[in-house]
């Protein structure tokens, strides 16, 4: 998921106060319920039960992916937080992110986890892990700057189609490249290049169905796959969408939902990957969204 940085050069789940387009290039290839926990990751509901639908005395799990983990999230360059649901076209407000950044850092990308914590990565490199509850935040002890990553575009993909178990996949601002980051030393770790191709700053998204997608802002603005074991591009599509002063997207019931910001405010466009047609469904938001993510619950079908 992610936005325009100009301080410097859906099949699902994507900064400063502004973000520019960045490198060029060309591509390749074919409520509040309850209390959110850092330590464990899991949020209580209303009904006692933990975010990833297991019970707090062990009992099996009812439900792995409850409503809120089927959404879109998004951050906005003036630190607020929003829920996205694509098949309403609302948003609403979820709260205002108060980060540890020293009040010199904004937010940059993002990325949501399966167990309900969203991941933020601000334009100084640092990650803070935030509650789609509430949006209340903790810093992570993760180290900027790892193999010369210090922003990027991110996103949780399943590591087989259906799986719960998920990789946290990180795309270099800088057209490194992908990356992976693991979730519990929070060490990164490069996957590789993404072979021929040369398709500068990117957003990652993925799916449940184990597929990741990047939305790069070279012009034409460009929508590609990408095998997350090896990072070669498998094909891409062009997009009619202009990323402006800010850019992220997300996968969601089939589509790609591409959040850019041509005229000074964002606007949302549901993008058909198959067909590469754009249809712009949202104008005028009145923020900018610099970060998208969603994880790997949300469906990847279109709703009946």
């Amino acid at each position: 998921m992610r936005r325009l940085l100009l301080l410097a050069p859906l099949f699902l789940f994507a900064c400063s106060a502004s973000k520019d387009g960045g490198g060029g290039g060309t591509l390749g290839g074919d409520d509040t319920g309850g209390g959110f926990s850092f330590d464990t990751g899991t949020t209580l509901g209303d009904g006692g039960f933990n975010l990833d639908g297991s019970a707090p005395d062990g009992l099996p799990p009812t439900d792995s992916c409850p409503e809120e983990l089927k959404l879109v999230y998004v951050v906005t360059q003036g630190n607020e937080l929003y829920s996205f649901a694509p098949a309403t076209l609302s948003f609403v407000k979820i709260g205002d992110l108060s980060c540890p950044s020293g009040g010199f850092a904004n937010p940059f990308s993002m990325a949501v986890q399966r167990n309900g914590t969203a991941w933020v990565l601000y334009d100084d490199g640092n990650i803070f892990h935030v509650s789609i509850k509430d949006a209340s935040c903790k810093k992570t002890s993760y180290v900027p700057g790892q193999s010369g990553y210090t922003t990027f575009g991110m996103a949780f993909v399943s590591n087989s189609p259906g799986s719960t178990d998920e990789t946290l996949y990180v795309a270099g601002y800088e057209g490194q490249g992908i990356a992976k980051i693991d979730t519990s030393t929070l060490k990164l770790t490069e996957v590789g290049t993404f072979g021929g191709a040369k398709p500068g700053s990117g957003e990652l998204t993925g799916t449940g169905e184990a597929r990741m997608f990047g939305f790069f802002s070279q012009t034409p603005a460009t929508v590609a796959e990408i095998d997350p074991k090896t990072s070669k591009v498998l094909g891409t599509k062009p997009s009619a969408v202009t990323v402006g002063s800010g850019w992220a997207f997300a996968h969601w019931g089939g589509s790609f939902w591409l959040f850019t910001a041509p005229s000074g405010t964002s606007q949302v466009d549901q993008f058909d990957y198959a067909a590469g047609t754009d249809k712009t469904v949202r104008k005028g938001l009145g923020y900018v969204i610099v970060g998208a993510g969603v994880s790997t619950c949300a469906p990847t079908k279109p709703p009946k």
